[in-house]
């Protein structure tokens, strides 16, 4: 059965958004916006599909038994096959120091214009 509840309605996942406030202010923020999936591999195409008509800043699909190689993998086709949304992921065991990875291995679907729109605002750069 798939499970799915918007971030705030979740005591782990809100704690997260809030101890990530630094790095991405508005997550937090958008916490009643953004959409936790349980969903298998095969649900995630049609899932994904209706993400852009949907009201939500973002999706995250959960994968507990995923290794980090497997989400980079799969983030990377993805991203070169989806025009509107980026994906990102996240990993427990793939921290880079700043304690920022999720508590569990992740998808994150966003939209790409508007993603890029914050990074603008920040002057985040990929260097």
């Amino acid at each position: 059965m798939l499970k799915a509840k918007v971030a705030k309605e979740d005591k782990t996942w809100a704690k997260y958004f809030a101890s990530i406030r630094g790095v991405c202010p508005w997550s937090y923020n958008l916490m009643d916006k953004i959409l936790i999936l349980d969903t298998p591999v095969n649900c995630m195409n049609t899932w994904s599909s209706v993400f852009s008509a949907s009201n939500h800043e973002a999706f995250v699909y959960k994968f507990p038994k995923a290794t980090a190689k497997w989400l980079e993998n799969k983030c990377d086709e993805l991203n070169a096959s989806q025009e509107h949304s980026e994906f990102l992921w996240s990993h427990p065991d793939a921290d880079g120091g700043d304690n920022t990875s999720t508590h569990i291995p992740v998808l994150i679907q966003q939209d790409r214009t508007k993603l890029t729109d914050l990074r603008n605002k920040v002057g985040y750069t990929d260097d």
